[in-house]
């Protein structure tokens, strides 16, 4: 009996010692409310239902979490542990799809707190805005915490502290604020920390704690403002990876980081590195991952890097490095990722591409970006073997020739990029065979070259590439006909099919995408728009319509809000549009820019609704049949900086007095029908106008000091008008147009969300390069870039030329032409040396040409006809490449060349007496001043000084004696020779 009583009290031992633990826990849930249905726990499936009360969840990702599906350890996102059926796990991270459209939004309940044995929460990239620190100090078991790119506010918890098992803290781009870090002191076990995109530049002495944490093997500390880091010494074996990037540290403890033993990658982008690349890289040989963009390197690529064998990431963009690519790295075969763009990297890549295609099986390169560089020749034919490349960037070198066929074999290529280099030839079905992948196509080039890449694809080929979303072919030839293969890319989000010669109808099957960007801007497509696309364009997500430079007719829309609600720009210029502006352009709010200039629209705008569009920026509707008042709301428009609505028939008086006032930088209303006089606040409020376009209207009325207060302004077009009066002096305070910097007055035009605004500028810079001279007009053919001028012309201005405006050195027009102006041409006009253009013809002028014209080396165009000027032209330099004798017609008092000579012409007086007069009495006044100075400088001290007078009267009775003996002399040698005379 003695057996069974051992093996029973065996049997007992091992029950108690594996069971009990279990049992102590059954028996506490037997005495409490927790009950479990098949894994879950009640307690928690409560807990997780009320989570889920205070989230937003637009795509329904947590729709499984329900009531009537009792088993949470089934829901989404929520793992349980098998044997006890405790939540160990919720992952809701959003990293696959990071768009808003999905992102978990609202705050985290406490009711978490009950997830007692929750080892792993993982709530990144969603839009969370709060998390009670009672819940963040109880959930102690946890192992892994991930709370990045979220809207977290307020200070972090300290309570962070209390979970000291934790292995992974990312908090990085969490929105905490973090002033100190003393949590990381009872981390200990902490082997990976995240905190970029925290501000931890008020954290101080506090950073001393990342020191601390012994077991530490990755660290990510990028964009968080840090200008100096502690000395890292206590995880020099264990860091793994350390990434600082985005921060002003200069790159002085770059060494002190090389000794690392255990560092595979390094990430030091952005950080103010300086010079070579150190050449204590070299011992780093082990590094998977080396990343040094963004910051001021120079010089070659040193070979030392020929050794890192192991290197599967080198990025290097965005420094001043130069000289080739080193053949050592067509021998990286592990290498995944290259980037040398936005360097001064030169010479070919054949070698480079050609080592990396011997690799065996097949080279790992997936990302290759080498663009904005001064890479010359032509892509290899063996680009084709590299099929591991998912995204290739060549855009904007010195590379030319023709596009390999071997490009359609990579079968991985998501994203290719070959813009703004000078291929030719043709694209064929081939180059595109395999390219299933293809998301992002760009072929584009700055301007339309003379044999432009030709895309030679028939009309029934299927395109592959059925994933594209993005197409820019700018400046290609697609045309004559509409591209068919378009017709199968139903992912399209952005087409760009500028200027690339289509002149056909939009086809019926083109309205059935879904675009985000339409840009079919300087071709010859017919048809009524937008009526034909109204079906095609009727979505939420289009933001940009460019169909400028082309052939559509018809009307606006009523219900373009309808149809394009989230439209941002939109662009119809130069088409044959014609009809009424709808108000219900006004609904669209958010417009940043809307063109309609060179089209038939007539009728008034809309009066009360402009001042609502709070992101308009551009309004261009010159050169249309408008008519009416301007109305007073599109002056309020809080954002708008470029009003143009020249070469129409408005009409009416400029509001006087205006409560708000836009931020305007360029206001053309020229060759219009305004009246009245020039409102004061045209020069009090508006401090950044830089381009100011009122010529051709019947405004009357003086320019008023007020209008110099455009500091900024550079063009001043006020011609054809009725002003009168003087030019005030204070035109010398237009200190934008007295810097000789080059300076763009049209980059106000810029870039809004990628349509580029400057091409549009070009319509209104051709009104503005036209500038009335000798009576005709005259295209400036000069830069804009140094565009700088005032033209008044064709007004009643009199009185003199302000000698003020001389101080204008950064001027290119001046036009004073057709006014009343009398007196003399300003002396200093010769220190205006940008002057291009001089027209001071058709006024009173008088006296003679200032010397210093002719050092005036810029001037191609001079014309001062037709006024009293008189004496000699001035000659030498610039004005002997202005032979043309009519631009000095009508003033009969000159002579010189280009005219009649001065010394063959008697009748003729080099100097008039006026101007003789006005010569001389600068001299006469001198000469009074000096004479009367120096008698009262002599007699003074005479008068005042007794002992001077006694001597100054000695010495003149002293000389009085020497004409005396000279008298006598004489006499007596007279005498002499009379005597001796007789005596013969």
């Amino acid at each position: 009996m003695a057996i069974p009583s051992i093996q029973s009290a065996i049997l007992l031992s091992f029950l108690v010692l594996f069971l009990g633990p279990n049992l102590q826990t059954a028996k506490l849930c037997s005495c409490s409310d927790d009950h479990k249905v098949g894994n879950c726990h009640s307690i928690e499936r409560l807990a997780l239902l009320d989570f889920k009360k205070g989230v937003e969840d637009p795509s329904n990702r947590i729709s499984s979490w329900r009531l009537e599906n009792e088993d949470c350890c089934k829901w989404h996102g929520v793992g349980c542990n098998n044997v006890t059926g405790y939540v160990e796990e919720l992952d809701l991270n959003n990293i696959k799809d990071t768009t808003q459209a999905t992102e978990l939004s609202g705050g985290i309940s406490p009711a978490l707190a009950q997830l007692k044995h929750l080892k792993y929460l993982d709530l990144s990239h969603n839009a969370f805005g709060g998390i009670p620190n009672q819940f963040i100090g109880s959930v102690k078991e946890l192992r892994y915490l991930d709370l990045s790119w979220n809207y977290f506010e307020g200070r972090i918890s300290q309570q962070l502290g209390n979970l000291s098992h934790l292995h992974h803290l990312d908090l990085s781009y969490s929105r905490f604020s973090i002033q100190e870090l003393q949590f990381l002191s009872h981390l200990t076990s902490l082997e990976y920390l995240g905190l970029s995109g925290s501000d931890l530049s008020e954290t101080g002495e506090s950073l001393q704690y990342i020191n601390r944490l012994h077991s530490l093997s990755e660290l990510h500390l990028s964009f968080c403002k840090l200008s100096s880091f502690p000395l890292m010494t206590n995880f020099t074996t264990t860091l793994s990876v350390l990434d600082l990037s985005f921060n002003n540290f200069g790159g002085f403890f770059f060494k002190a980081i090389l000794n690392f033993t255990a560092l595979q990658s390094l990430d030091l982008s952005a950080t103010e590195i300086q010079g070579p690349i150190p050449k204590a890289i070299e011992q780093k040989t082990s590094l998977k991952t080396l990343r040094l963009g963004l910051n001021e390197l120079t010089g070659p690529i040193p070979d030392v890097l020929a050794n890192f064998t192991s290197l599967e990431c080198l990025g290097l963009h965005n420094n001043h490095l130069e000289g080739p690519i080193p053949l050592s790295f067509g021998a990286f075969c592990k290498l995944k990722e290259l980037s040398l763009a936005r360097n001064n990297i030169s010479g070919e890549i054949t070698e480079f591409v050609n080592g990396l295609s011997l690799c065996r099986p097949n080279s790992l390169l997936e990302i290759l970006d080498l663009g904005d560089t001064k890479l010359t020749g032509n892509i290899p034919y063996s680009i084709g073997n590299l099929k591991s490349l998912r995204r290739l960037y060549l855009y904007q070198t010195s590379m030319n020739g023709t596009i390999p066929k071997s490009l359609g074999q990579l079968s991985e290529l998501e994203a290719l990029d070959l813009s703004l280099n000078a291929w030719d030839g043709e694209l064929t079905e081939d180059h595109f065979a395999n390219l299933a992948n293809l998301i992002v196509l760009y072929i584009s080039f700055d301007e339309k070259p003379p044999k432009p890449l030709f895309f030679n694809l028939s009309s029934n080929w299927v395109c592959p590439f059925t994933k594209l979303f993005h197409l820019d072919l700018t400046n290609c030839q697609l045309g004559p006909l509409f591209p068919s293969w378009l017709r199968n890319l139903n992912q399209l989000g952005i087409i760009k099919l500028e200027n690339v010669g289509i002149s056909d109808k939009i086809p019926n099957w083109f309205p059935n995408l879904s675009l985000q960007t339409l840009d079919l801007s300087n071709n010859q497509i017919r048809g009524k728009v937008p009526l034909e696309l109204r079906n095609g364009l009727k979505s939420t997500e289009m933001r940009m319509l460019n169909l400028r430079g082309n052939l559509f007719s018809g009307t606006i829309p009523l219900n373009i809000n309808e149809t394009m609600p989230n439209l941002g720009i939109l662009s119809l210029s130069n088409n044959l549009i014609e009809g009424s502006i709808p108000s219900s352009i006004c609904n669209l709010k958010r417009l940043t820019a809307i063109s309609l200039s060179s089209n038939n629209l007539s009728g008034e705008l809309p009066q009360e609704c402009w001042k609502d569009l709070q992101s308009l920026d551009v309004i261009d509707l010159s050169n249309n049949h408008l008519s009416g008042k301007l109305p007073i709301s599109i002056w309020s428009a809080p954002q708008l900086s470029i009003l143009s609505v020249s070469k129409n028939g408005f009409s009416g008086n400029l509001p006087p007095n205006l409560k708000t006032l836009g931020p305007f930088r360029v206001i053309d209303l020229g060759e219009n029908s305004f009246t009245g006089n020039l409102p004061m606040w045209m020069g009090k409020r508006l401090p950044q106008l830089e381009i100011l376009r009122l010529r051709s209207n019947s405004f009357s009325g003086f320019i008023h000091e007020h209008h110099c207060l455009l500091h900024s302004l550079q063009i001043l077009d006020l011609a054809h008008n009725g002003l009168s009066g003087p030019i005030p002096h204070c035109f010398g305070n237009f200190s934008g147009m007295a810097t000789v910097d080059p300076t763009d007055p049209f980059s106000v035009y810029g870039s809004i969300e990628g349509i580029d605004l400057r091409k549009s500028s070009q319509e209104f810079g051709d009104q503005v390069n036209v500038w009335i001279t000798k009576g005709i007009e005259l295209e400036y053919n000069g830069t804009l870039a140094f565009l700088k001028c005032i033209d008044l012309s064709h007004n009643v201005f009199s009185g003199e030329i302000p000698t003020e405006i001389t101080r204008l050195l950064g001027l290119s027009i001046l036009n004073l032409s057709m006014n009343q102006l009398t007196g003399r041409i300003p002396e200093k006009i010769g220190s205006m040396q940008r002057l291009e253009v001089l027209d001071l013809s058709r006024n009173q002028l008088s006296g003679s040409i200032p010397p210093s014209i002719s050092t005036l080396n810029s001037l191609n165009h001079l014309n001062l006809s037709n006024n009293n000027l008189s004496g000699r032209i001035p000659s030498g330099n610039q004005l002997q490449t202005l032979p043309d004798p009519s631009i000095y017609a009508g003033n009969p008092g000159l002579c010189g060349a280009p005219l009649k000579d001065c010394a063959t012409h008697p009748d003729i007086h080099v100097l008039d007496h006026d101007e003789d007069k006005e010569d001389w009495l600068p001299f006469f006044i001198s000469m009074s001043i000096g004479f009367v100075v120096g008698f009262w400088s002599v007699c003074g001290s005479l008068l005042l000084n007794k002992s001077w007078r006694y001597a100054f009267f000695r010495f003149i009775d002293d000389m009085t004696i020497i004409p005396v003996c000279v008298v006598v002399k004489a006499r007596s040698f007279r005498l002499g020779r009379n005597r001796n005379a007789q005596h013969a």
